[in-house]
This record gives structure tokens, sequence and C-alpha cells, in this order.
């Protein structure tokens, strides 16, 4: 019966969940508990089969169930376990607090004023409003003159001090008593009977409640001038409360740390899919030339890139880059780096490639260092009349070129990466480009793999792999390639991206 008793006293707000799925596209929101309906937006829809479920869990136990219609997807999986596990998360605080009051037997007050402080608190979202509260509270449970409360986080980037009307004390010295609990771990009685210190002038007695979060006091309740004297009851009671506090402040961290990583999570997929639509949609066909090219997305976006320009009455030009760093900044300064090269490329009216690495290095130069970034980059362009690739390379690896008759060689950067220095003396390179021969272009994520042991795939693996796959087709080679990375980093996550351009030489 506690999930009908929450749904009772939260429908509003459960409903306003329900409304904000079916805004998004869903068919239908259900409430289960133990198999059974409890609620169904919208009202009068018949019971439509579940495409996404999650269940509401209080301990170990799970009471009931989301049921979601009409919407598939890990986006929206993720989010309707996190209102799941949120509902189980009030749910047990709710219970815990239930079972706190009920061992406060010996007052009848004292158990109605704690369900008070938790009905208080319950629709509370902030830090600052919880602890008004809960000096608001105190003040009156422990029949207080004036009451303060106190909040650090642990980066020490928030710091909240609540004070009730009647109190003036200098924050600086609410801070100092903080401390000072902080320090000793323990609640602190300050009583002008045991000689009150001169800097709380007018103060008979002090009650110090140090308020556990996280492991660690990060707070601490001030009840100042009691009427009475303070006992074993009353430091119960402020112990409760402070308890009571800690959950409130534990439960809006978690709140907003989930709603952090769902806004972070957005941000990446919106990242994620920006990346992946400046790749080319298709692949070109070139007479005398196979050409593959292919990227797999490690768990996070990341800066590598690859782009063709193929016009009509235009040289064929291919380029692929690796932008230092990782998550969105890479993958922005990944656009900044494939628009540059891409324009220059593209609308440049004698292009080759030493030309557009030299101009998109000026074009990039002085924000890539006053960012503190660097990009490997590698620019190619076909002539298909003499059958040669001309090429430059600012510091990308690995580059490997095979000869039909000969084994796999790796070409090493002869310029600096884009980024580095102002003025670059790049100059184009010669390779040959006749039936059989292959040039394949790849990103680090390749030999820098590693395995379950932590050990690198390295350039050797490489090099073997490309021998032994040399007779395939240009997109046979890069499937192999591919596969035997992923074979050898079974039992380790893909640490970074995979992007490889695979030219093979074929008949006319």
């Amino acid at each position: 019966m506690m999930l009908v008793s929450f749904l009772s006293s939260q429908y509003n707000r459960i409903q306003a969940l329900a409304e904000a799925w079916l805004a998004q596209g869903a068919q239908a929101f259900s409430v289960y508990e133990r198999g059974r309906l409890l609620a169904s937006w919208p009202d009068g829809q018949r019971i439509l089969p579940p495409d996404l479920t999650a269940p509401i869990t209080r301990y170990d136990d799970i009471v009931g169930e989301l049921h979601l219609s009409g919407l598939r997807g890990e986006t929206a999986h993720r989010r309707l376990q996190a209102e799941a596990s949120l509902i189980g998360e009030i749910l047990q605080l709710e219970h815990e607090l239930q079972c706190m009051a009920a061992d406060l037997v010996a007052s009848q007050d004292q158990q109605l004023a704690l369900y008070r402080l938790t009905q208080a608190m319950r629709n509370l979202v902030t830090i600052r409003e919880s602890l008004a509260a809960v000096v608001a509270e105190a003040q009156r449970m422990l029949r207080g003159r004036a009451g303060f409360a106190t909040y650090a986080s642990a980066q020490g980037n928030d710091a909240i001090v609540v004070q009730s009307n009647e109190s003036a004390i200098n924050p600086d010295l609410i801070w100092q008593l903080y401390r000072r609990v902080q320090r000793e771990d323990r609640p602190l009685l300050i009583s002008e009977d045991d000689g009150s210190p001169p800097d709380l002038p007018g103060i008979r007695n002090l009650l110090l409640l140090p308020i556990w979060v996280r492991g660690a006091v990060m707070a601490c309740l001030g009840i100042i001038d009691r009427a009475d004297a303070i006992g074993t009851p009353e430091l119960k009671l402020g112990r409760a409360i402070a308890d009571q506090a800690s959950a409130q402040i534990e439960r809006i961290l978690l709140y907003h740390e989930m709603l952090e990583q769902a806004r972070l999570r957005s941000e990446m997929d919106l990242a994620r899919r920006v990346q992946t639509a400046l790749l080319p949609r298709a692949l070109p066909e070139i007479a005398g030339l196979e050409f593959y090219a292919a990227s797999r997305p490690a768990l996070q976006v990341g800066g590598d890139f690859f782009d063709v320009i193929n016009l009509p009455n235009h040289p064929f030009i291919f380029t692929i880059g690796d932008v230092s760093g990782k998550g969105v900044s890479a993958a922005l300064l990944m656009a900044m780096t494939r628009t540059a090269l891409h324009s220059k490329a593209r609308f440049m009216r004698a292009p080759t490639p030493a030309l557009v690495m030299r101009q998109s290095n000026e074009d990039l130069f002085h924000d890539f260092t006053r960012i503190g970034v660097f990009a490997t980059v590698f620019v190619g362009q076909y002539t298909a009349e003499q059958r040669t690739i001309t090429y430059a390379n600012a510091g990308h690896a690995p580059v490997i070129y095979r000869p039909r008759h000969g084994a796999a060689t790796l070409l090493l950067a002869d310029n600096p990466p884009i980024g580095v220095a102002t003025a670059t003396h790049v100059q184009d390179g010669y390779l040959p480009m006749e039936p059989g021969d292959l040039l394949i272009v790849a990103t680090d994520g390749f030999h820098e793999a590693r395995n379950a042991a932590d050990e690198l795939f390295g350039i050797d693996r490489l090099l073997m792999a490309v021998d032994a796959l040399a007779e395939q087709s240009a997109r046979a080679i890069a499937d192999g390639l591919f596969q035997v990375v992923e074979h050898f980093s079974a039992g380790h996550p893909q640490d970074d991206d995979q992007t490889l351009i695979v030219l093979k030489g074929a008949a006319p």
C-alpha cells in the first residue's frame, strides 16, 4: 500500500511526468504495484503492452514498476529508470523517517513534529530551502529562542548560512562554530554556566549538532537559548532532526547529480550526432582506384574525422585527422579543422595537399595555440592520369604504404601537426598507385588499442595485418583491420575513436 499512498499524495507530480512522456510521443504511461495497475495516462486509454519498464525498489524489494508504451531507445530507458529510482529513493526515505518517528515514542508531540518536518521538506529541491525548514522546525521542537544552520560542499564551491529572524550572530562566527563541530565530530553544548566565550554575548546556551553527509560533517545545526536544560531526550531529538536534514541533503544532491548526468548525456548524444553528420554520407567511385573509409567512435565523442572532395573538373582530394583531446571539446575542434581543410581543398583554384595544409594551419594556428591543442592531419590527392597519390602529412600516424609486390611499410610524418608551428614548410610527397598498390591512413585508435592485460596492439601487429589482408578489396581490408583490433582488445573497452581510409590501385 506504500505506493498507493505515495501516488495519492503525489498524484499531480506523477501526472506531470506522464504528460511529459506523452508530449514526447509516448502512447501510455502507467504505474503498477506488484503487478496491479494503480494509474495510467491518458485517461480511458486501453492497456497497451509496455515497450519499456523500470522497477521501483525500496531497499532491495521491488514494490512497483513504471511502464511506458510507444517509445524505445537507451535515452528513454535511462530517463524512465532515473524517475523510478527517484520514486524508490523517496519511498525509502519516507520509510526511514517513519521508523525514526516511531522510535521517538517518548513524546507524541515530537513524533508529530518530525512528521511535519518531513512534509515541509518533501517538495523542497534546494539545500538553502531545506536548511531554513530544518532551522524553523528544530527551533520550535527544541524550544529555542533562535537557530541557524550551515552547509559547505566537499569541493568548497558552495557555502550556505541560514539564520532564523531572531538570530543575529555574525556569519564569520557561525563558520567558526561549524569548523569546531567538524573537528570534534560530536554534538556540542556551550553554556554560560560553563563560562560562555566572550564572542557569544547575550547567549545563555547553544546546542551545536553535526550533520553528516556522504561520510563527512558537511553541515551544522545550531539551537540558541533553549528555555529548559538540555538533557538526553533533547539530544536524541536533536540527533533525529540532524539525521532528517542529512537525508534531505543527500536526496537533493542525488537529484541534482541525476539532472546533471542527464544533461551531460543529452549533450554527448547531440555532439555525437553532429560529429557523425559531418562525415561523408556516400563514398565516391574513382576510376582506377578502390576507395573506402569508415569510423567507429568510442564511448565518447572524439576528434577523429575524414572527408572527401570529389567534384567535376576538380582533383579528387581526401583528408583524415585527429584532434588532441577527447569529449565535446575535441569534437568542436574537429569540426573547425575539418571545415578549414574542406574549404581550402574545395575552393582553391589549383589545390595541392601541401597548399591545403599550409593555409589551413595559418587559419587554425592562433586559436589552437591559445587553447593548447593540435591536430594531426593527412591530406591526399589522386591523379588518375599518372596513377599517383600526392600527399602531405602533418604529424599523422599510422600511414602505411604497401606496393603490390612488397611488404607493408610505415611512412613517417615529415611535418609537425597543425597548430604547433606558425610557418610550415610542407612539401608534397608522391606515391605510385598501380593496380594492387595499397595506402592505408588510420588514426591512433588502431595501434594504441589495448587488451585486458593493458598491452598495446602496436604498429608491428598492424603492419602484419595489412600484409595478411593486402590481396582483398579495399572494404574487406578495412573490415579486416577493425576485426583484428577488436579481437585483440576483447575484454577491454574501446578507448579511442578508430578511423581509417583505404586506397587500393585497381584496373582502369
